[in-house]
């Protein structure tokens, strides 16, 4: 870890910069006797702690503090003074560890512990994908899988990931219809332990928040696929680079070739949105005379609905007004296709035409 120190004294500056010179994960990068100097080297230089002395003229390391926090700095902070009184201001400011002057090698040892700790945690996210199918791994995509102990706590988890925060009697209704609600409670509290439980042996079991009345998934510690999309359709995007990213994200339906009936009404909303952007999408291309990524973008929208009149239609005029008569005529066969007594799949039909 980068570490730099602001203290107006220089004895304390200097003592400390030989006890973190004795430690191995941590790097001095930077000591200075003014808030205005530390403030000026943070800005350009990237530093992960940042060990500050509070009674200082000028700028105190409160004020400091502040100052990082509302730059959105990511570096913890690590208030060094010789008063007490203080740590209450101090970690309303979310400090991470309040050191009294003056320091003991043992003292700063725990923090440096407890800093590694944090940084650790810091760097693992949980990974989930929930279009064409839904999948937990840690870190990236190739990273271990989550495995849970049940079909029941995977689709809690799934639950917790598609409503981000939810109340225990909500939960009770919709996963333990039918039951109790004494018996409903208790399959719940034990199906959450089983999620921390899984969690827990990667670090990650803080990811669930859990109170009395609700239970929540803390999304800064996450990844997922359905956040960015949904965060990508409430934006107005319009360039070719967010398409191709919302594509990447839309590889299947929600939770496909899972059977939670709480998310099919979910599930249809996203695919229909899905395939409006490709349609409007597809509209553009042809606008700019790109005729070949038109056409791969209708049958696109038709391989996720083959039975959606606006896409069939669309790619019928298409083909229209291009005169390619003999596509015309296949796709009509193809739609007929769909609706006779023997017709294949319809999913095979337009996906064979990507």
């Amino acid at each position: 870890m980068k570490a730099m120190i602001v203290d107006d004294e220089e004895l304390a500056r200097s003592r400390l910069s030989i006890l973190l010179a004795e430690v191995e994960d941590i790097t001095l990068c930077g000591s200075f006797g003014t808030a205005a100097e530390g403030l000026n080297y943070i800005e350009k230089q990237p530093v992960d702690v940042v060990f500050l002395d509070i009674t200082m003229p000028e700028m105190d390391g409160l004020e400091f503090a502040n100052l990082l926090l509302e730059r959105g700095h990511s570096a913890s902070v690590v208030f060094v003074t010789g008063y007490g009184e203080y740590a209450l201001e101090a970690f309303e400011l979310e400090a991470s560890d309040y050191l009294l002057k003056p320091i003991s090698r043992e003292r700063l040892a725990k923090t440096i512990n407890r800093l590694t700790k944090m940084k650790r945690m810091e760097a693992s996210r949980l990974y989930i994908t929930c279009f064409g199918g839904f999948r937990v791994s840690v870190q990236e995509e190739g990273g271990h899988v989550i495995s849970w102990r049940s079909p029941k706590v995977e689709e809690l988890f799934a639950y917790l990931v598609w409503k981000g925060s939810v109340s225990r009697d909500e939960i009770a209704d919709t996963l333990w219809e039918g039951f109790t609600l004494d018996k409903a409670m208790k399959n719940l509290n034990s199906t959450v332990y089983y999620i921390r439980k899984a969690l827990q042996q990667y670090g990650l079991e803080d990811c669930l928040i859990t109170t009395r009345k609700q239970i929540s998934l803390d999304s800064k510690r996450v990844f997922c696929d359905l956040y960015e999309f949904q965060q990508m359709q409430n934006s107005a995007w319009k360039t070719e680079k967010d398409l191709e990213r919302l594509s990447e994200l839309y590889r299947g339906g929600l939770f496909q070739g899972k059977t939670y009936e709480w998310s099919f009404g979910k599930a249809q909303t996203l695919e229909k949105s899905m395939i409006s952007n490709l349609l409007k999408a597809g509209e553009k291309r042809e606008q700019l005379k790109l005729e070949e990524e038109a056409e791969q973008l209708y049958l696109r929208a038709l391989e996720l609905d083959p039975f959606h009149e606006i896409a069939c239609g669309r790619l019928l005029n298409f083909y229209m007004r291009l005169g390619r008569k003999e596509k015309e005529k296949q796709l009509r066969k193809e739609i007929e296709k769909l609706f006779s007594d023997d017709a294949p799949p319809p999913l095979l039909i337009f996906k064979n035409r990507l």
